[in-house]
């Protein structure tokens, strides 16, 4: 029994020895010949230095290329790089990367081991998050804006969802079609809530009252336009105009787009620049140049704010006035919806009307400034002004202008 125990001691010693060598090398080196690393190009988490095993376990925050990742390496007086070269050198982390040292006439290798994590609790773009309003699904964040944004005084929300997380968004109906554009009925976004639990609601397009509810923008869902886009504007002089109408839809996988829209018929078309003002009453634009409008889910509204990474706020394309209506150019509470060219969707919302005192809410300019800042390179605004309303799990974020929650035809939930 005695011999058995010491062959196997002497075994077991072997295979310790033979694992802990490096390069050919039998001798256990513990030396912290790595004394730090730093991610000089991406968001990182935890790093951690293994000198026994010669490992370097990186953490780096999810959605972020993983084969350009600079790093800097702190070596131990008396250590150099064999490969690569620099101790400052950019990493593919997707193919199982490694470097090499040299000691005196001993070379050692190290791996480097990739963890992708969740970002950090923390700001968005100098927004502070907010955990005020509970759980929310993997993907969704909220946040608060600072206090004051474009030299105002704000209380304005952001939801933000990040598309790789299978986040997006859908749009709602506050009740059955009757005929064309005309519903059932209108709720409050707390009615909506009640029916479907959704994370995060904020309001969606136009919609009118006469002897019934009228939901006047276009609305997208699984693929079918089921209510078109505006089709008839008054301006005031006896006649009416068909001006292209902002829209923002998914249009598959990861590609989300704001555009201009007209329904003809059962016929929708959308224009990927903005369109001019009509001149003539009751003539479509043409439709040379459009296309036939398909996506997995729309929302219309408008106007247009941003368009590939730049403000267009085309309020005047599309036959919005200055000071009634959407009042494109005074302070009033606002609604928004937006996309990042990282992959994120932004809801937003802000109060006005002092609600909160001295918060008089923003212009459409100000709001496409603000969703330009948050990184959104295309946007369109919402319905607003006393339609204008968030709610996370349920719970208002801004005080809606009407003193209570407004009856509207449409929501834009996340899910």
């Amino acid at each position: 029994m005695k011999k058995i125990f010491n062959f196997l001691l002497i075994g077991l010693l072997l295979i310790f020895t033979g694992a802990c060598g490096d390069d050919n090398d039998s001798t256990i080196d513990l030396s912290d010949h790595i004394e730090s690393v730093s991610i000089l190009n991406k968001v990182a988490g935890n790093i951690t230095i293994d000198n026994f095993i010669h490992q370097v376990s990186v953490e780096l925050v999810e959605d972020q290329s993983l084969s350009d990742v600079q790093i800097k390496l702190t070596l131990k007086d008396g250590v150099t790089m064999v490969n690569p070269s620099s101790a400052e050198a950019t990493y593919d982390l997707t193919a199982s990367p490694k470097f090499t040292i040299k000691i005196g006439d001993r070379q050692y290798s190290y791996t480097i081991k990739v963890k992708e994590i969740e970002e950090p609790v923390g700001p968005y773009k100098g927004w502070p998050q907010s955990t005020d309003f509970g759980d929310l699904p993997k993907g969704i964040r909220v946040y608060k804006s600072p206090a004051q944004l474009q030299g105002k005084n704000a209380v304005a929300y952001i939801a933000v969802a990040k598309v790789s997380k299978g986040r997006t968004f859908d749009v709602v109906l506050s009740g059955t079609i009757v005929d064309g554009k005309k519903l059932s009925g209108a709720k409050t976004p707390a009615e909506f809530y009640a029916e479907g639990s959704y994370p995060v609601i904020i309001n969606g397009g136009y919609f009118t009252y006469q002897s019934g509810y009228y939901n006047l923008s276009l609305v997208c869902r699984n693929g079918s336009v089921v209510i078109g886009a505006q089709q008839d504007v008054w301006p005031g002089d006896g006649n009416y105009y068909l001006p292209a109408r902002g829209i923002f839809s998914h249009i598959q996988g990861s590609e989300y787009k704001a555009e201009w829209a007209v329904t003809s018929g059962t016929s929708t078309y959308a224009y990927s620049s903005p369109v001019a003002k009509p001149t003539q009453p009751a003539v479509f634009p043409p439709f040379e140049g459009a296309r036939a409008y398909t996506a997995q889910t729309g929302i219309g509204a408008g106007p247009v704010l941003i368009k590939n990474g730049v403000v267009v706020n085309t309020y005047v394309n599309e036959m919005f006035k200055e000071t009634t209506d959407v009042g494109a150019t005074i302070n009033n509470p606002r609604t928004a919806i937006g996309s990042t060219s990282d992959g994120r969707l932004i809801l937003f919302v802000c109060e006005g009307r002092n609600m909160t005192a001295n918060t008089p809410g923003f212009t459409l300019e100000e709001t496409a400034k603000i969703l330009l800042d948050l990184g959104c390179v295309e946007a369109l605004n919402l319905d607003g002004g006393g339609s204008s309303c968030m709610l996370i799990n349920g719970k208002e974020t801004i005080k809606p202008s009407d003193g209570e929650q407004r009856l509207i035809t449409s929501a834009v939930v996340l899910k």
